[in-house]
């Protein structure tokens, strides 16, 4: 319960700031729908909130929650949820595709006999990625991502590595 008041209030402390654009549009806040690939097939909710603006480097204050797995039966894996807080570095600012950095921290909970993993539990680590967006409109960005995550915690033998793929679909308000 504490971590979901935590995040509450990061976001919207966050949301407060306006960061003005050139385009005329205040402080941009961004959410969207995605596909989470590995460990299993899942779906992903991203919010983000731009920091700062200029130079070589656009930053944004992100926040994403995935839930993937299916039933706990002896033929199917456990579920696997996972909650992030990362920073996301764009390159070249200002041009309708870029490629982008995003690295932060996790949390996740493995459930039944997760895939990769060493046993269900509650995990705790950092992860990094790479990924690039695609301006669809001035308001919509597909956002493929490939990111590798290390996290260790309850159940655990040692320090895990995760690998996992993203595809967002993200709109800027």
């Amino acid at each position: 319960m504490r971590v979901w008041i935590v995040l509450a209030l990061i976001l919207t402390v966050g949301c407060r700031s306006r960061i003005p654009r050139e385009d005329g549009r205040n402080g941009e806040v961004y959410g969207g729908v995605g596909v989470a690939a590995l460990p299993d097939i899942g779906v992903a909710l991203t919010a983000g909130q731009m920091l700062s603006r200029g130079g070589n480097y656009d930053y944004a204050f992100e926040m994403r929650a995935s839930l993937q797995g299916g039933d706990d039966t002896p033929t199917q894996d456990g579920e696997f949820f996972q909650i992030q807080a990362a920073v996301k570095q764009s390159a070249s600012p200002g041009h309708s595709r870029r490629m982008f950095f995003r690295y932060g921290v996790t949390w996740l909970r493995a459930n039944g006999d997760p895939n990769i993993l060493d046993q269900r539990g509650d995990y705790f680590g950092a992860f990094g990625s790479v990924g690039y967006d695609w301006d669809l409109s001035p308001r919509w960005t597909f956002s493929p991502e490939v990111q590798l995550t290390l996290v260790d915690g309850e159940g655990s033998i040692g320090t895990e590595v995760l690998p996992q793929l993203f595809f967002n679909l993200l709109y800027h308000f």
